[in-house]
Formats: structure tokens, C-alpha cells, sequence
């Protein structure tokens, strides 16, 4: 699965104000961030759908989220716009 894919196309959903910027990022730095996003955004959605899924973990998984959020809106706001395209 390519978990860069599916973070940045979720990443895009969540900031919709970032999107083109998303879209167009393409470095190392922000790649492997979005893949990061990608794999834990999936594992946090499925912890959701459990029954009873372990809230330790599942809090664990919510927090990663948004730290990544944070770094990667973060790396946008202070790259030049020529490394994005």
C-alpha cells in the first residue's frame, strides 16, 4: 500500500486550505511525513471501527495524528515555494 498516497490525499481532506500546497510538495522531508500520516491515519481508523478498541492505544494513535498534522502545516508554512513545486 502506499501510504505516502494515502497521506497526502488525507492531509489534503483535513486542510483544505493547504491543498494545492499538498499536492505540490514534493521532497523528502514531506514525503516521508505524509507516509508516516498515511500509515497512522489508517491504524487510528481502525482502532475506531473496534468494538472496544484499547482507548490507550487509540489516544496514542489520535495524538500521533495531530503531532503530524502540526509538523507537516508547520514544514508547508516555512519551505519556498520553489522546493514545493
Amino acid at each position: 500500500m502506499d501510504f505516502e498516497k494515502v497521506g497526502r490525499t488525507r492531509m489534503m481532506m483535513r486542510l483544505p486550505r493547504h491543498r494545492k500546497q499538498i499536492s505540490e510538495a514534493n521532497f523528502l522531508a514531506i514525503n516521508h511525513l505524509l507516509e508516516a500520516y498515511g500509515e497512522a491515519a489508517m491504524k487510528r481508523d481502525e482502532l475506531r471501527e473496534q468494538r472496544a478498541p484499547e482507548p490507550t492505544m487509540l489516544d496514542e494513535y489520535e495524538t500521533l495524528c495531530q503531532k503530524l498534522e502540526d509538523v507537516i502545516i508547520t514544514m508547508l508554512a516555512s519551505v519556498s515555494p520553489r522546493i514545493v513545486r
